[in-house]
């Protein structure tokens, strides 16, 4: 198998939805953000999280595939990663491919339990979870936006936050919530890109998403609250000074998501995201956090 093959299989322009959120969550935990000390950092669990992250997502990828070819749901060259559809791979092996890199995140989930068992082994579990049944069977259903939001946006971010903190207060959680609320558009926005893209042949072989739920005007205009929506959210953050005001910073990310918006293209949005995401993150670097 070529690597080129398997690289392809991993949809690996879609990492920002995974690699933000742990960002994220890491940073608000340097800040000190829901504690009373200055903060928790450390690298080495920095990069187990992020490594395990990046796994787990590009596994669900691959394993996403792979119902998705097996039950005739993606037929045509631009389906999926194309290499399942193209005969690069075959079912057997993505499926293979799928279960290593999920197995290779398991390993990541070993090397984090010694520092917060409780939360690594409940994270873990979510995450086998959600990388399984979203492809077998939720998908199919509507609910993958809300699983992506729970699992990636919001997910990510309390894991990343807790593997470097600990346990937190529900106050802690529900802020951290908030403000992982622009991440979740965002990881939403690369996913109804695609499903706006795959509308009509999932219409077809009777899937429903929320793509194919809503007239294809409506699709279009949640898209746009998508993508836009973050932006509105950090004005509006700024203003009620619970933002800090670096974080008007990611407007500089506008132009992308107005090029997202116009060509409707999944790659385009992942990137958009990506630079959003890393000026947000980055806002609070800037600026300590006293907001709490």
């Amino acid at each position: 198998m070529e690597a080129l093959t398997l690289w392809r299989a991993t949809r690996s322009y879609s990492l920002p939805a995974s690699i933000v959120p742990v960002l994220l969550g890491t940073v608000l935990a340097a800040r000190g953000f829901g504690t009373e000390s200055s903060g928790h950092f450390a690298l080495g669990i920095l990069v187990w999280t992020l490594l395990g992250a990046i796994l787990i997502h590009v596994g669900a990828n691959v394993l996403n595939d792979y119902f998705d070819y097996t039950k005739g749901v993606d037929t045509l060259a631009e389906h999926g990663s194309g290499v399942l559809t193209s005969g690069a791979m075959s079912a057997r092996q993505a499926l293979t491919f799928a279960l290593v890199l999920i197995a290779a995140a398991g390993l990541c989930g070993l090397a984090l339990l010694q520092t917060r068992p409780p939360v690594v082994l409940a994270l873990g579990l979510i995450g086998l979870g959600c990388a399984i049944f979203y492809s077998a069977f939720l998908k199919r259903y509507g609910l993958g936006d809300f699983l992506i939001i729970l699992s990636f946006g919001l997910g990510l971010t309390l894991g990343a936050y807790a593997v470097q903190v600990g346990l937190f207060s529900w106050r802690g959680l529900l802020n951290l919530a908030l403000y992982s609320l622009p991440i979740c558009l965002l990881v939403d926005a690369i996913l109804h890109a695609n499903n706006l893209r795959d509308a009509p042949n999932d219409r077809a072989t009777g899937v429903a998403t929320l793509a194919t739920c809503l007239s294809p005007a409506a699709g279009l205009r949640w898209q746009l609250f998508l993508l836009f929506g973050p932006l509105a959210f950090v004005l509006l953050g700024v203003a009620g000074r619970f933002l800090p005001l670096w974080s008007l910073g990611t407007f500089l990310a506008a132009p992308l998501l107005r090029r997202a918006a116009r060509s409707g293209s999944v790659e385009g949005t992942a990137q958009a995201h990506l630079v959003f995401g890393l000026l947000y993150v980055g806002s609070f670097l800037l600026q300590p956090i006293f907001l709490w």
